[in-house]
């Protein structure tokens, strides 16, 4: 995360009980890290079976778990146990490397668990995610002067089955796949809605980090948008030039 939610990390360690947090010299990056199999095993892996991941990334979670738990057992150390790490390895994120498919060019990679999506998303859930991948923008149109609001969240094109449920849980807004890319975003600009539906939801359900500021400032000026839009333009201006990447 970003050296501004370090407080953030702080709270999740606190939340589980063990690891670290660091921060990363030369780059505004901060780590919570826990690296303990025993940790692993008693704390972090039994956390994410009651409370599952509904990205791919659920997958990644799946074979990376059965790797510590045969890590916990000395089988890393056998010719047997070490062949079926990487058998997990060359399915978990983005795949094996250069440097190890080099090296063990015979790894076959296994299939990988797909998450299993609630019928509805869980409120808090949403809010945490948006905390994660999403965010609230104002912008100003060049040539017309129009003022306009975006509620975005952004995923890799796997997940759009994720995405559609957003819709399903907001009941507004699209899904959009950027070609030439593997991305996909759910979004939503509509005014009405952002006011009478997002605004709410993140009032009832709140941001933990950052990004809580920039959604404060997207709410004050949606008001002002709201009472009279032109009339508050310059107020509104102002307000965008210190949210996101331009906040002091």
């Amino acid at each position: 995360m970003h050296t501004k939610d370090i407080a953030v990390l702080y709270l999740i360690k606190n939340f589980f009980g063990v690891g670290s947090v660091n921060s990363r010299k030369n780059r505004s990056i901060c780590v919570y890290r826990v690296t303990k199999i025993e940790d692993l095993i008693n704390i972090i892996i039994p956390h994410f079976i009651k409370y599952p991941l509904l990205t791919q990334k659920y997958g990644d979670f799946c074979l990376w778990s059965k790797v510590v738990k045969l890590m916990d057992l000395k089988e890393h150390l056998t010719s047997s146990g070490f062949e079926t790490i990487l058998s997990y390895y060359a399915s978990i994120n983005k795949g094996i490397s250069k440097t190890v498919a080099v090296a063990f060019p015979n790894i076959i990679g296994v299939l990988r668990n797909d998450p299993i999506f609630p019928n509805l998303l869980n409120p808090y859930w949403v809010s945490g995610f948006t905390a994660g991948d999403g965010g609230f923008s104002i912008g100003i149109r060049l040539i017309t002067g129009q003022i306009y609001f975006r509620f975005h969240i952004a995923q890799h094109s796997r997940d759009i089955l994720l995405m559609n449920l957003l819709i399903q849980f907001f009941n507004c807004g699209k899904v959009h796949v950027r070609s030439n890319t593997d991305r996909c975003d759910f979004y939503l600009q509509d005014f009405n809605n952002i006011y009478n539906i997002i605004i709410p939801h993140f009032d009832k359900y709140p941001l933990n980090n950052i990004k809580q500021l920039d959604y404060a400032d997207f709410k004050i000026a949606a008001n002002l948008f709201k009472s009279d839009g032109i009339k508050n333009t310059e107020m509104i201006k102002k307000i965008i030039s210190n949210m996101n990447s331009r906040r002091e």
